[in-house]
């Protein structure tokens, strides 16, 4: 997969994301699904936030978080943000990705390597690739709170 190959891949995973945010009741975002669970709030904070996060990674920027357990307490700590203000964040960190992973290059892109604390040393691409299934995730997850809260959401919502 070339860099060019994998924006308009990005483009298609990410397109249901402010369809998805949007839905969040502003009443619920204090509600969580179980003790350990992100709330509402924190949870759509997060998914523009991991992206921001990822594209700084992915442009070599060295890791601020230098192990799982980190980067898993860093991320109980998010704060919450209203439906606004995550799709704004969200909105901005898919420009930095998008545009990120344009100035990587091909060579850089199909054969660079980095460091990470979730996967050891991968290749940049599969890095990329990880982005994505880290937003697919917490996109499910999401979509699973809002289904429970009764909001009327369906398998197309994620399309």
């Amino acid at each position: 997969m070339t860099a060019k190959q994998y924006v308009v891949w990005y483009d298609e995973v990410l397109a249901p994301t402010e369809r998805i945010v949007r839905l969040v009741p502003s009443d619920k975002l204090g509600w969580k699904l179980t003790d350990n669970s992100f709330t509402l709030g924190q949870l759509i904070d997060h998914i523009g936030k991991a992206i921001s996060f990822n594209a700084k990674i992915l442009n070599g920027e060295e890791w601020p978080l230098k192990s799982i357990r980190e980067i898993l307490v860093s991320n109980r700590r998010h704060p919450e943000s209203s439906v606004e203000s995550a799709q704004q964040a969200s909105d901005q960190a898919k420009e930095q990705l998008r545009n990120g992973v344009g100035r990587l290059g091909v060579e850089r892109f199909q054969n660079g390597e980095l460091d990470t604390p979730q996967l050891g040393r991968i290749p940049v691409w599969r890095f990329a690739a990880f982005v994505l299934e880290h937003h697919i995730h917490h996109l499910m997850e999401l979509h699973i709170y809002l289904k429970v809260l009764g909001v009327k959401v369906h398998t197309g919502t994620l399309y």
